[in-house]
C-alpha cells in the first residue's frame, strides 16, 4: 500500500474522531482474498495494523451501510481492537460500484442506535472513496509511465516532444545510452543538444525542428553527436510537425537512435575499397619508378653507346632522335609515379605537397590557381595526408577537365577538433556540365567516398562556379 493511501486512511479517521468523538473505529481494504485491517483508532491515536489476517470475503458483497453483529467478526483481529456486540459498517464504493474500503463504528447502545446519528459517516465515507480511488488511478499512471519508460530503455531509443510555442523539448527513453548524458544535462532547451551536434549538421537539424516543418510530413536526419568523452558518435532523429486545431505548427514529435554500427560498418567498407586503391597506386608507382625507369635509363644508355661504334652521321641523328624519346619517355614515367605517390606527401607532409601541386597547376595550365593554408605546421597520420590530398586532386582535376574555369582557390583551414577543406572556382558549376557530367560525378563520388572514409562532411554548391565544402574531425 503506498504513503499517499495511508495518509488518507488517517485523514478519514481523525476526522470521525473529531467529528463522532468516537474512541475506537476501523477501516478495513479489500484485498484478493477479503478484508485487511489497515488503519484503527485507540486512545485517541491513529495506528496501523501489523501483519493483520486477510478477513472472510462474504462481507465484500455489502453495498449499502448496515449494521453487523460482532459475531461475524468472531476470532479476528475486529474483536480485539474494535470492541462491540454490533458494529455500523460503511462500504466504500468505486465508480464501477465495488467496494475499495469498509468502515467499522462499534454500537455502544443497541437499543440506541439510530440511522441518522451516523449521517456524517456517510459524507466521510464518501469522500474517501473518491479520494482511495483517485489515488489508485494515479498509482496505476505511475505504473504505466515506469512501464512505458523501461520498454523505451530496453528499446535503446529516445522519444522527444518539441514545443514550438513554448520552445521546450522532453526526452524520454534511454537517453544515456543515446546521448552519453542523463536527462538533468540534456535539460528541456534545444540550447545544449544543438551545441553538441557537429557544426555542419547543426544548420539542417535547426531547420527541421524549427524553421521550415510541413505537418504529416515525416523526415529524417543522421548526425554526429558530441558525447562526454567528446568524441562524435552517429544518431538519427525522426519526426513529424503537428498543427494545433487552428491549423497552425504546434509541435514537433520523433525518436532518436543510434546508428553508430552501421555508419561504422559502411565506413569499413569503404576504407577496405579506398585501402585496396591506394595499396595499388603504391605498387604500381614503385614497379614504375623502380622497374621501367631504371630500365628506361640502362636502354637509353646502351643506345648512346651505338653511336660511338658506327661514325655516321644519319646513323648518329637517328640514335640521337630515339635516345630523345626514350629520355621523354623516362620523364614521363617518373612524372606519372610521381602522381601516383608524391615524394614531397612522403617526405614532408600535406600542406608542401599540395603547395607544389597546385604550384605546378599554376604554371602549367590556363587556370588560376591559388592555395591557402593557416600556417600548417603539423604532420597528419598517412591515411589522413594520403586521402586529403587525393580529395584535392580529385577537385582540382575536376576543374581543369569541365568547369572552364579563370580562377580557382583551395584552401586547408586546421581547428581545433577538425580540418575544413575548400575547392572554389568562378566555372560554368556542377548544373551545366552536360555530357561530361557523368564523368565529373564519379570524381565527386571518389571524393565523397574518401571523405566518408576519414568520417567527415562534404558538401557541393554550385551558383557562379562551384564549391566543394569538406570538415573532417581529428
Amino acid at each position: 500500500m503506498s504513503g499517499s493511501i495511508n495518509l488518507i486512511y488517517d485523514k478519514t479517521l481523525k476526522v470521525i474522531m473529531d467529528l463522532l468523538h468516537v474512541k475506537s473505529a476501523a477501516i478495513l481494504s479489500v484485498g484478493e482474498k477479503g478484508l485487511k485491517i489497515e488503519r484503527f483508532l485507540s486512545k485517541g491515536k491513529v495506528k496501523s495494523m501489523q501483519n493483520s489476517d486477510e478477513l472472510d470475503k462474504a462481507i465484500i458483497d455489502l453495498k449499502e451501510p448496515a449494521l453487523i453483529s460482532s459475531s461475524v467478526f468472531k476470532d479476528t483481529d475486529i474483536i480485539k481492537i474494535v470492541d462491540g456486540t454490533h458494529y455500523y459498517a460503511f462500504p466504500c464504493m468505486d465508480s464501477h460500484s465495488n467496494m475499495i474500503a469498509l468502515i467499522l463504528l462499534p454500537i455502544v447502545k443497541l437499543k440506541e442506535f439510530k440511522d441518522e446519528n451516523y449521517s456524517l459517516v456517510h459524507v466521510v465515507g464518501q469522500r474517501l472513496s473518491v479520494e482511495l480511488e483517485k489515488s489508485r488511478v494515479i498509482e496505476e499512471r505511475e505504473s504505466l509511465s515506469e512501464f512505458n519508460a523501461t520498454i523505451l530503455e530496453s528499446l535503446d531509443e529516445v522519444t522527444w516532444d518539441y514545443s514550438i510555442k513554448k520552445k521546450r523539448i522532453l526526452w524520454f527513453g534511454a537517453i544515456f545510452k543515446v546521448f552519453g548524458y542523463h536527462k538533468e544535462v540534456l535539460g528541456t532547451s534545444l540550447s545544449f543538444f544543438l551545441s553538441k551536434v557537429h557544426p555542419s549538421d547543426r544548420v539542417v537539424l535547426e531547420d527541421k525542428l524549427i524553421m521550415n516543418q510541413k505537418s504529416d510530413e515525416k523526415f529524417f536526419v543522421d548526425f554526429q553527436f558530441e558525447n562526454l568523452a567528446e568524441k562524435f558518435n552517429w544518431l538519427r532523429i525522426e519526426g513529424m510537425m503537428h498543427n494545433d486545431k487552428a491549423g497552425k505548427p504546434e509541435r514537433v514529435i520523433g525518436v532518436v537512435k543510434s546508428v553508430h554500427q552501421e555508419k561504422m560498418a559502411d565506413m569499413l567498407k569503404i576504407r577496405a575499397m579506398i585501402k585496396a586503391k591506394d595499396d595499388e597506386r603504391k605498387r604500381i608507382a614503385s614497379e614504375i619508378h623502380d622497374s621501367l625507369g631504371q630500365t628506361l635509363s640502362v636502354a637509353r644508355l646502351e643506345l648512346d653507346s651505338l653511336s660511338e661504334l658506327l661514325k655516321d652521321d644519319l646513323f648518329s641523328k637517328k640514335v640521337k632522335s630515339v635516345s630523345g624519346l626514350i629520355a621523354g619517355a623516362i620523364q614521363e614515367s617518373r612524372a606519372i609515379s610521381h602522381d601516383l605517390m608524391p615524394p614531397a606527401l612522403v617526405d614532408y607532409g600535406l600542406i608542401p605537397a599540395l603547395e607544389t601541386m597546385i604550384s605546378q597547376l599554376d604554371r602549367s595550365s590556363k587556370v588560376n590557381f591559388t592555395f591557402f593554408h593557416n600556417n600548417i605546421e603539423e604532420r597528419f597520420e598517412e591515411d589522413f595526408e594520403t586521402n586529403v590530398y587525393r580529395i584535392c586532386q580529385e577537385g582540382v582535376n575536376n576543374i581543369l577537365k569541365h568547369s572552364q574555369a579563370k580562377n580557382a582557390t583551395v584552401q586547408v583551414i586546421r581547428h581545433p577538433k577538425y580540418v575544413y577543406v575548400s575547392i572554389e572556382d568562378d566555372g560554368i558549376g556542377f548544373s551545366q556540365k552536360g555530357e561530361n557530367e557523368n564523368v565529373s560525378g564519379l570524381g565527386l563520388r571518389n571524393m565523397a567516398n574518401r571523405v566518408a572514409y576519414l568520417g567527415g562532411k562534404i558538401d557541393f554548391e554550385s551558383n557562379n562556379g562551384s564549391i566543394i565544402t569538406i570538415e573532417i574531425s581529428i
